[in-house]
């Protein structure tokens, strides 16, 4: 007998190489990135280790060009929260209306973006939609906890005034990441990676906020680095649930890989 999903069915959780994953930028001082340059070295190895689902790219500046989704009306001082509000409804327009989920792996301020849409399509704020079915997240260089880089430009761009640490901004998403919608049950797995060698975000502030998983690595890589190195083994530690000894590990772009393919990675 064949099984009928019921309608408005949310889809079910699984590893698997199937799913969409999304690519989110990070601040642009130009504002302007080119979508498909920015994250070539990554979407060329998943699609190296034979990644099955589209591999898609999310640009929130007028000036961002390439990308499989612009927010046409993007600029540095739009507010993470409005940027995340395009960035849910695009998700939920696209796939979770239609009850599909996709993967996340979003590099540096993206990352913010990222955590505001989930956290504030589970608290019902008004314009974030309701379903929002992301399975994986994977931030990379992301400032949890803020950046001093936010300093130098926050009296220019509202982006950087928000990326402050301590920032109201911040402050509003908690203190840990959104990993279950109170409106619908849903739930998405966390990984945040960080780097000791990463000059514009530090490696306590790519982990601030409690996620199931959390990565470091050590010398040699930087903040670029985190989206763009894909081969070697590196001097990292993993938390799941607790801290592992500092060994030689995957690449950052390989972790991102793993942590999306596997939930329970």
């Amino acid at each position: 007998m064949l099984t009928v999903m019921p309608a408005g069915a949310a889809p079910s959780h699984s590893d698997g190489s199937r799913n969409r994953v999304i690519f989110v930028h990070g601040f642009a001082p130009t504002g302007k990135h080119d979508c498909a340059k920015y994250f070539s070295s990554a979407r060329k190895h998943f699609k190296n280790k034979n990644w099955k689902g589209n591999l898609l790219t999310f640009g929130y500046y007028k000036g961002d060009k390439n990308c499989s989704y612009r927010y046409k009306n993007g600029t540095r001082n739009k507010s993470l929260n409005t940027v995340a509000k395009v960035f849910a409804n695009y998700v939920a327009d696209n796939y979770s209306s239609k009850n599909e989920k996709v993967d996340v792996v979003a590099h540096s301020m993206g990352g913010l973006i990222v955590r505001a849409a989930l956290y504030h399509s589970s608290k019902g704020t008004p314009g974030f939609p309701k379903k929002l079915y992301i399975e994986d997240v994977v931030t990379l260089g992301t400032p949890h906890g803020g950046t001093k880089a936010g300093y130098a430009c926050s009296g220019i761009f509202a982006q950087c005034k928000e990326m402050k640490p301590r920032s109201a901004f911040l402050k509003s998403l908690g203190t840990a990441m959104p990993k279950s919608n109170r409106r619908t049950g849903w739930t998405t797995d966390w990984t945040t990676v960080s780097s000791y060698n990463d000059g514009v975000v530090s490696e306590a502030s790519g982990i601030a906020g409690i996620a199931k998983h959390e990565v470091q690595y050590q010398a040699g890589i930087g903040h670029n680095e985190l989206k763009t190195v894909h081969t070697g083994r590196h001097k990292s530690r993993i938390k799941h649930p607790n801290w592992s000894a500092w060994s030689k590990r995957v690449s950052p772009v390989e972790q991102a890989r793993l942590s999306v393919l596997l939930s329970s990675m």
